[in-house]
């Protein structure tokens, strides 16, 4: 299993909820954290990210689908963005929200990379780019992808 150096991009705010907690969001592997403190919620995402990819190291191929790439709803990511970048900036907000990193020693396997997986829209798992047909115009740059993996066309789902 060939495993490519990439940073996650994590998000840490305190709650509105409970202005004394802080909470933690891994938006590629939509992992939570939650903590007393900025520190201690950081500390909290990178031991879980570790422990997660340490357990897909240690998975067999079989296991693939199970731990494909799973990333954060989309809207649930904008609304960090827009947090991040705009809310907490008002002269008025009480919002604190920080953006980190976190990167693993073993490094990311395939599996949580977005460039290795695509979601198939008949069976809607993700699966290996592999599986799918890719389609390329002679003079242009894009590749995209069938909408239907290999496994669904085989077993005649639409």
């Amino acid at each position: 299993m060939n495993a490519t150096p990439r940073q996650l991009t994590c998000y840490i705010k305190k709650t509105q909820a409970n202005p004394e907690t802080w909470e933690g969001f891994c938006v590629e592997v939509d992992i939570p954290a939650i903590g007393d403190t900025y520190e201690e919620v950081v500390g909290k995402m990178h031991e879980r990210l570790g422990n997660y990819i340490d357990f897909i190291h240690e998975r067999q191929p079989d296991d693939e689908q199970m731990l494909m790439f799973r990333p954060m709803p989309g809207g649930q990511v904008w609304k960090l963005k827009f947090e991040e970048r705009i809310l907490q900036r008002l002269p008025f907000s009480s919002r604190q929200i920080r953006k980190t990193y976190v990167s693993t020693e073993k490094g990311i396997p395939p599996q949580l990379d977005p460039t290795h997986t695509e979601l198939c829209f008949s069976c809607r798992k993700y699966r290996s780019v592999t599986q799918f047909e890719v389609f390329h115009e002679p003079n242009s740059a894009y590749v995209w992808y069938d909408k239907t993996c290999n496994f669904c066309k085989d077993a005649g789902v639409d």
